[in-house]
């Protein structure tokens, strides 16, 4: 079971800061540990998703609000 280390606000950032502030702060976390991104509706949400199942993590989508969803994510690689 993974344990939320933290949470992190990435909708103040704009393409690429959101993805580059999301690897980041997984880079700096142990394997299956866990942190939530709350991150702008859109293609920022999409982007970030991606790119973060790129590098090979686990990315699953919490809560979605009108403009902001929070997004779970746990290390694997």
């Amino acid at each position: 079971m993974s344990s939320v280390i933290d949470s992190v606000d990435l909708s103040l950032y704009g393409c690429p800061m959101h993805y580059i502030k999301a690897r980041e702060v997984v880079g700096k976390m142990s394997l299956d540990q866990a942190v939530l991104f709350e991150i702008n509706n859109g293609d920022a949400l999409d982007d970030v998703i991606k790119s973060l199942r790129q590098d090979g993590q686990l990315c699953e989508i919490k809560s979605k609000q009108s403009l902001i969803t929070t997004v779970k994510v746990i290390k694997r690689i």
